[in-house]
């Protein structure tokens, strides 16, 4: 009699499986299909069946040898069919094994060749659930292309090898497998980086406000204040005014945050204190009166280059010095 065998077989057959659009694992279900083995010893056996999904990025670019890998799975069933319960959104390699003893044999076998891979979301997905800001879903567009994959097989990895990912490049702090591999996830990310980023911009007029630089301005915007009154011919100099320096508008609020998203390179921000060209912080004081407000102005992509260039900041450490434009053209979804 020939020897018992076993062998896998998988509905759908594969080889490739992918992840659906709305970030689910795919349904499959591997099945043990036993050769030359009796009949009666069916009703008996034990199935022991193990999985893996490993990704090993060798192949993507930009992806600095980012591996992930679905937590193991074991399990034992009395039949030879084993619906395989992922618990994790991961693609790359999948490896399954059974083996069942019959008599004093015991059978294995392991699959080949089947991989699970991404899909991208569709704007329709995206619209349902990306923020309703216009600004956040601009900042995507430009990120990603709308994309979580370059390719079916590789998540789509940033340019610039710090290891951003996915629909909203996620890069600090480094991205979870969860966001490699869910653009929802990602998309989540996202939208918790950008949060943070616009709490720490609506707070940054406040902290400017005590900041020793905008002081020093308001010291010598009255120091010239009260030259230019004795210039003038008047024999009192002008009294000192407190200055205010507003919070930021809504306008100014968003391309703060989206300054931030792209990260504060060597702390330097969207915005600073208005200044004359020679260095004079420009206030507007009604007549008569004792106060006066200051204003924000953007600094210049040259002032930026200049200022990192001065700092020894490298190119790939900068971001895109003219960021907050470059998203503002970008289309909404």
């Amino acid at each position: 009699m020939p020897n018992p065998a076993v062998t896998l077989t998988f509905d759908p057959p594969g080889p490739q499986y992918a992840i659906t659009e709305q970030c689910e694992m795919p349904a499959i279900m591997a099945t043990a299909n036993l050769q030359n083995v009796s009949s009666a010893l069916l009703n008996s056996l034990q199935f022991q069946w193990s999985v893996t999904v490993v990704f090993n990025s060798a192949n993507c670019s930009h992806a600095r040898g980012r591996v992930t890998k679905h937590t193991p799975i074991s399990a034992s069933t009395s039949t030879n069919a084993f619906a395989i319960p992922f618990t994790q959104v991961r693609g790359g390699d999948l490896i399954v094994a059974v083996s069942v003893k019959v008599g004093d044999l015991t059978l294995t076998a392991q699959s080949s060749g089947l991989t699970i891979v991404g899909t991208n979301p569709s704007i329709a997905a995206l619209q349902a659930a990306a923020p309703a800001s216009d600004t956040f879903r601009r900042l995507t567009r430009l990120e990603s292309g709308l994309r979580q994959f370059l390719s079916p097989s590789c998540p789509l990895f940033s340019g610039d090898n710090l290891g951003g990912v996915g629909l909203c490049q996620l890069t600090n702090p480094t991205p979870t497998d969860d966001q490699v591999w869910s653009w929802k996830a990602n998309l989540e990310g996202g939208t918790a980086l950008w949060k943070s980023k616009e709490n720490t911009a609506r707070g940054f007029a406040a902290q400017m406000r005590k900041n020793a630089s905008f002081q020093t301005l308001v010291q010598a915007y009255n120091s010239q204040r009260a030259a230019a009154a004795t210039a003038g011919g008047s024999s009192v100099a002008a009294p000192p005014i407190s200055i205010t320096l507003p919070d930021y508008t809504d306008d100014q609020l968003q391309r703060e945050t989206l300054r931030g998203f792209n990260g504060w390179a060597a702390q330097l921000h969207e915005f600073r204190p208005r200044v004359d060209a020679n260095g004079i912080l420009v206030v507007t004081v009604a007549a008569g009166a004792s106060t006066g407000t200051a204003e924000w102005e953007v600094l210049t992509v040259d002032e930026r280059n200049a200022f990192y260039d001065a700092a020894g900041i490298a190119a790939n450490h900068r971001g895109d010095v003219n960021y907050v434009n470059d998203v503002m053209k970008k289309d909404t979804f």
